[in-house]
């Protein structure tokens, strides 16, 4: 390759990122007033170690990364009310959702992007060296490397379309996140999950730790595979609908829930694998994962699982799936059936609020 050539592929590629950056920031700067002071300035923290090479346990400045935040403020107010960038990729302009087209044009430069509506509906966007890329059941799935630029809102799975995004940087981060947890709150589900994988409280982080927790993040970056398989599986053409219809925090959450759920406990997610391959760390990955939201929704997975780890009854586990399964699909089906009976706002949020009663 000449000189040239690589100048100019270096060019483009700073280009672009600095177009993806940009409308990442545009987001923020929307957005950034719908997390609470604690999940905006950890957000910011995660951001400031991705942009620089940190790895989730490296040690930051805090002074450094004190004068990167407010710098990143200032763009955010400065870029208030203006609009979102096309993106320009070999002499043709892409909308910056237009997801399938833009990676068909970046195939031959080693980048994956992404784009889509995260929580809150906050348009999102990355743009990431491009790790590997296969088809599985019919869906893209490209594992993402080294991020060049992102927002706010980051999820170690998306879906968009037929296309699947692991998200590794995230991946760690949220691992490491847990890890911390696991010791600092005593968390037995937790603990158990990191020991079957041979973490213990206390482990040095040296070179074989690392080399470790990457072999942990690939391995759960096959549970989150599995979990976005189970979403298109499971996928009902209104739902994206639907979901737009949720203007408040609460029903928005219960929506995405469901669907999470559902995805989690079909036959072709995450659970049922780790059930057939009997993988005791991927099944405990499964339930110490769940938030409080989501583990109000189905007690009887936790439940089953406090009694496996007694005993290593996987049939337990499979039943309290198919409890959960049958159940959230009911309730998808109680809410479709509202949504295309009546598309009125205000019905259908008083629906979502009967059903969350219902839960408890």
């Amino acid at each position: 390759m000449s000189k040239e050539v690589m100048v100019s592929k270096e060019v483009f590629k700073e280009v672009l990122v600095q177009g993806v950056a940009y409308n990442c920031d545009v987001s923020d700067s929307r957005y950034w007033g719908y997390y609470s002071i604690c999940g905006l300035l950890m957000g910011l923290r995660t951001m400031y170690m991705s942009a620089k090479g940190i790895e989730p346990w490296g040690k930051v400045d805090q002074a450094e990364v004190t004068a990167w935040i407010q710098r990143k403020e200032a763009a955010w107010e400065a870029l208030e009310g203006e609009d979102f960038r096309a993106l320009h990729i070999n002499g043709t302009t892409f909308d910056p959702f237009d997801v399938a087209f833009i990676n068909r044009a970046l195939r031959e430069e080693g980048l994956v992007y992404g784009a889509g509506y995260g929580l809150f509906k906050k348009p999102s966007f990355f743009l990431a060296k491009l790790d590997a890329s296969s088809v599985i059941q019919g869906c893209n799935v490209y594992s993402a490397g080294k991020e060049l630029a992102r927002d706010l809102f980051w999820s170690p799975g998306q879906m968009q379309g037929r296309d699947i995004f692991l998200r590794f940087e995230p991946l760690k981060m949220l691992l490491w996140d847990k890890y911390q947890e696991a010791q600092a709150k005593n968390d037995r589900t937790l603990e158990y999950a990191f020991t079957e994988y041979g973490f213990t409280p206390g482990s040095a982080l040296d070179g074989d730790f690392e080399a470790r927790f990457d072999e942990l993040t690939r391995a759960y970056a096959g549970i989150v595979l599995d979990h976005e398989i189970g979403e298109s599986v499971e996928d009902v053409p209104e739902w994206g609908e639907l979901l737009m219809q949720a203007d408040d925090k609460q029903s928005e959450f219960f929506l995405r829930a469901v669907k999470d759920l559902i995805a989690d406990t079909s036959d072709c997610g995450p659970i049922k694998r780790t059930i057939d391959e009997k993988k005791k760390g991927d099944l405990s990955f499964c339930i110490a994962l769940i938030d409080r939201f989501r583990l109000k929704m189905y007690p009887e997975l936790r439940q089953a699982f406090d009694i496996f780890t007694g005993n290593e009854d996987w049939l337990l586990i499979d039943d309290a799936r198919r409890t959960v399964y049958a159940r959230m699909l009911r309730l998808r089906d109680e809410l479709v059936e509202s949504y295309r009976a009546s598309k009125d706002q205000a019905a259908f949020k008083s629906k979502i609020a009967e059903l969350r009663l219902r839960l408890g």
